[in-house]
């Protein structure tokens, strides 16, 4: 028997905020993609569609994470041209860090520090990743 393994069950936020933690800069998908392998124990055959009202929730988006992709192909919708982004680069807001910490100390490991963060060098990210959104 391993001792100190504690016996914790991660809420779909706090494993969100552990995901992008660990993994800054990848798809909303890829994390949603994990979350599902986590929750269910077999693999996501919705590619990563499953529970994604995370990423469009106000009360999320821009308060715990942002995405800092770079907003650069174009499409057409009835409104007429607009641009997106390819893929979403998500990382976390100083108010998401401090949340994903808390789920680290729940599971039993130990925080980490905001200063180790590498900052995306894409044109205004870092400062819309320091900023915590309060509405």
């Amino acid at each position: 028997m391993i001792p100190d393994i504690p016996n914790v069950s991660l809420k779909c936020i706090e494993y969100l905020l552990l995901s992008i933690q660990s993994n800054p800069g990848r798809s909303q998908r890829f994390h949603l993609k994990r979350w599902h392998q986590y929750k269910y124990n077999r693999p996501d055959y919705h590619k990563g569609g499953h529970n994604n009202g995370f990423f469009a929730s106000k009360s999320y988006r821009d308060v715990l994470w942002t995405d800092v992709a770079p907003q650069d192909v174009e499409y057409l919708c009835a409104f007429g041209t607009r641009v997106k982004s390819k893929s979403s680069q998500m990382h976390l807001t100083s108010h998401g860090w401090y949340r994903a910490n808390a789920a680290r100390q729940k599971i039993g490991l130990s925080p980490l520090s905001w200063g180790d963060v590498e900052l995306p060098s894409t044109s205004g990210a870092a400062c819309k990743i320091y900023q915590t959104v309060v509405q």
